[in-house]
């Protein structure tokens, strides 16, 4: 990564975690580098070393971790794991040019010459169209905000691209750089997608009813940005039309503020069980991908260890 005596450098390093904004070393909480994990558990299953899908491994999280830098300065987060996020600390010009350093970190390093050029080259084509795919679906996610009318399947294709290619891309990398064959790294992707699914169907219901202390932020930012997530859309779904009236003008914030509203439509979802529908759905989801792998002909410890992270994924509490 840059020295932290460059700009790009620090802001960096303290997205990570590891300095404070003066460039001192601290031990902040880590993200799950779910991701990465992934990419290193398809490598070994696909019979290849761990080691050898390390490059992928760091691209997937500096990649990832560049699209969080980005989301917060278009989501107006101020606080990520507990901390500033680099926008608020620098301002929302330079958090673009951290991010965008992001990018170059990762595939300066996945491409450099090295062992396997072949395979890296094959692994940086599916992560670079990961990137186009996830930046289309952040583009989805910011037409989507503010219109509770939204349908549960347009949600669902904006999540699979916004989410779902990258952890897609985390488990085809790891399964190219293991040296498996077209029809496994393929299963593989299908699993990812299905695995992306749960996951940012479980951030969203983090974002409404997970524990602040826990995840790092509030449970009603969402809301009170009036972010369209799946709770939104499936309570919005199953409400009668007497409902979808008030809640799209408590929505829409007319007739009061933006933060006295967020009470009433979080109770309006919870008549409808929004909560319990968001859950059951990651669930459904993270089964999905656990059977996609289960039918791939894989050691049953590789298949038991990726149960193990799906049913993770499902069931998080930050």
């Amino acid at each position: 990564m840059p020295a932290l005596a460059t700009h790009t450098g620090l802001m960096a390093a303290y997205h990570m975690g590891w300095v404070d904004r003066d460039g001192r070393t601290v031990h902040a909480q880590p993200g799950k580098m779910v991701r990465s994990s992934l990419c290193l558990w398809a490598c070994g299953a696909a019979g290849g070393s761990r080691e050898a899908a390390l490059p992928a491994a760091l691209a997937l999280e500096w990649v990832h971790n560049a699209t969080l830098v980005h989301d917060d300065i278009q989501d107006g987060d101020r606080q990520r794991r507990s901390r500033e996020t680099v926008w608020s600390v620098w301002g929302a010009g330079h958090g673009i040019n951290a991010g965008d350093a992001m990018y170059g970190i990762a595939f300066e390093g996945l491409l450099r010459p090295g062992q396997r050029e072949r395979r890296r080259l094959a692994a940086g084509r599916v992560l670079a169209g990961a990137v186009r795919r996830l930046i289309e679906g952040q583009c989805l996610d910011l037409a989507q905000e503010g219109r509770p009318r939204t349908s549960p399947a347009a949600y669902l294709r904006m999540a699979r691209a916004k989410t779902g290619a990258l952890l897609a891309a985390s488990l085809q990398m790891g399964a190219i750089m293991g040296g498996a064959h077209r029809q496994a790294v393929n299963r593989m992707r299908q699993a990812g997608e299905q695995l992306g699914l749960a996951f940012q169907v479980r951030d969203d219901w983090l974002g409404t009813w997970g524990d602040p202390a826990l995840t790092g932020k509030s449970r009603d930012h969402d809301l009170h940005r009036r972010k369209v997530t799946y709770p939104v859309v499936a309570g919005y779904a199953a409400m009668s039309a007497s409902e979808r009236k008030t809640f799209s003008a408590r929505f829409s914030g007319a007739g009061q503020s933006q933060a006295a509203a967020v009470p009433e439509l979080r109770a309006l979802l919870e008549r409808r069980r929004a909560d319990h529908l968001a859950a059951t759905a990651c669930r459904e989801f993270a089964e999905r991908a656990i059977q996609l792998v289960a039918a791939g002909g894989f050691d049953a410890r590789h298949t038991q260890r990726f149960e193990e992270l799906a049913h993770y994924v499902a069931t998080r509490t930050g």
